[in-house]
């Protein structure tokens, strides 16, 4: 009797864990893998939004024919992504810094809420960020294999060991395997016009090859082990000797593969080739008439905005000043030098970005990986006499996003999503995508998986709320934008009609109803009157 009833338990326990082990298979097949990769202070600049209301390339190259032909020189590698997957033109960041605002979208918590404004510090010394679950952190609970490099967090550097403070990448808390690779691209030889005394804003070409830059071999690094299940890194991209050289995809678990490029970030530096392809003749837009209007442009600017142009200090201050040392009506050239700098760097993190993409559609598990491309926030390269982000303004928390998911065919479509969305949207919406849910903490985003599956589905905000340093905030609707400063001034726009933010209806009595509604929202989100 009791042999058959051994022989009866045997029998079961293998029924069970054979169908336990099958569970588990099947769910690993259809769990998706992500590739997920940032942009430093890249903004609107793309052949596929160049045509979008208010994109500053229009004013750089008023004529449509050569901006076309600037785009087809600028981003081709971003544009035939976007061709084929689901880009959104109206996508925002929490923050126009890069510490804030990828701090928020790897949390799932707004600055208003955390208070990390800044990112002179590691974002766990705060109270209110301490225990946060970041997004990779949350897939690794859940089964998944993190590995990242680059400029995904703040920096780019990650330890294990020691104080949290030196663990800017999260390595202990966020990744499986985080890799301490180089970025950027150095060697910089800066012209005439780059500012002697500008600090990081310095401009001009590279005496590096593109291959030998850092973001380059990063790039390189992901692609290889996309197509070959593993990668060490090239004793060129180390960075310091702490952490490991290399990794491998496993095979029994989905993966999370994170990857950070530096450029266009300051300074702006990268190889010859890539300023050759702008040459600032090309730029008719950038005028004195055009400076000039830009000067005029802030008259009806509120005290609280004053001090986010850069009329008294800032960039573009300092290209300027420097350009009119070198002689009467230089200030265009200067101009026209940075925004050619810019342009370069945008066009060598494409081409960089073009060797990762090449990586993840030659990968054997493209068919089964999602690829989520973004921004940290924009840039602006002149309007309101601003050059930089730093600020409230349509400019500097515009973002690129595109999502590439081989297995819905409505997310290939490569129609233009319009609908408002947050950089905040991508933690609830990876999260779904990957089967699990966000835990236990309230994040501020939701999931737009709706207008991944349909370009035309109803949007899923009503409102987006952006903040830029503490107590200043700007609230951003489908028609209307509303800045308000710490000092209580206020901003309104209608976007539709205006979508440069040329005129300030703050003050407008047509427009009070709206800006009564927008200031109340705003208000009550965050909790300030």
């Amino acid at each position: 009797m009791l042999r058959h009833s051994t022989r009866r338990a045997a029998a079961c326990w293998l029924i069970a864990t054979t169908a336990l082990l099958a569970t588990q298979i099947s769910f690993a097949e259809e769990r998706p893998n992500f590739l997920f990769i940032a942009v430093d202070d890249l903004n609107d600049f793309t052949g596929y939004a160049a045509e979008e209301p208010g994109n500053f390339l229009q004013v750089i190259y008023p004529n449509a024919d050569v901006r076309a032909d600037v785009c087809k020189r600028l981003t081709p590698n971003l544009d035939r992504l976007a061709q084929k997957s689901a880009p959104f033109v109206r996508a925002y960041c929490p923050s126009a810094l890069c510490g804030p605002s990828r701090t928020s979208l790897m949390t799932g918590v707004a600055p208003y809420q955390s208070g990390y404004y800044g990112h002179s510090r590691h974002f766990r010394t705060y109270e209110t960020l301490k225990h946060a679950v970041t997004l990779p952190q949350q897939l690794k609970r859940s089964g998944y294999f993190t590995t990242g490099l680059g400029k995904l967090f703040h920096k780019p550097t990650g330890n294990t060991a020691g104080p949290i403070r030196n663990d800017w990448a999260d390595a202990r808390h966020s990744w499986s395997v985080w890799l301490n690779h180089a970025t950027g691209c150095n060697g910089g030889r800066f012209g005439e016009y780059s500012p002697p005394n500008g600090g990081n804003m310095v401009f001009g070409p590279s005496v590096l090859k593109t291959k030998e830059s850092g973001d380059w071999m990063a790039a390189d690094f992901a692609a290889r082990l996309l197509e070959d299940g593993e990668a060490e890194m090239k004793p060129a991209g180390r960075r310091g000797n702490v952490g490991p050289s290399g990794t491998k995809l496993p095979k029994d678990q989905p993966f999370f593969l994170g990857c950070g490029l530096f450029r266009p970030h300051l300074p702006f530096v990268a190889p010859q080739e890539f300023f050759d392809r702008f040459p600032t003749d090309e730029m008719s837009g950038l005028t004195a008439e055009t400076l000039a209007a830009i000067v005029a442009d802030l008259d009806d600017l509120p005290s609280g905005a004053e001090r986010f142009t850069d009329m008294r200090n800032g960039k573009m201050r300092v290209v300027i000043d420097h350009a009119r040392t070198l002689g009467a009506g230089v200030e265009i050239s200067g101009w026209r030098a940075m925004v050619q700098s810019y342009l370069a760097c945008v066009s060598f993190a494409d081409t960089c970005l073009g060797r990762l993409i090449e990586g993840y559609e030659k990968s054997p598990h493209y068919e089964d990986t999602v690829l989520v491309l973004w921004s940290d926030h924009g840039y602006h390269l002149g309007a309101k006499y601003h050059i930089a982000k730093q600020a409230l303004w349509e400019e500097a928390n515009r973002v690129q996003l595109i999502v590439h998911d081989p297995r819905n065919q409505a997310c290939c479509d490569g129609k233009l999503r319009r609908q408002i969305v947050s950089l905040n949207d991508l933690y609830p919406t990876i999260c779904e995508l990957a089967g699990t849910d966000v835990g236990a903490q309230a994040v501020v985003g939701r999931s737009i998986s709706s207008l991944l599956d349909d370009a035309d589905a109803a949007p899923v905000h009503e409102h987006l709320i952006m903040t830029y340093q503490e107590g200043n905030h700007s609230i951003r609707t489908a028609t209307h934008k509303l800045n308000r400063y710490k000092d209580r001034t206020l901003e309104l726009y209608d976007m539709m009609r205006d979508p440069s933010q040329q005129t300030n209806l703050a003050s407008d009595e047509s427009s009070k109803q709206v800006l009564d509604n927008m200031l109340k929202t705003l208000e009550e989100a965050t909790n300030e009157s």
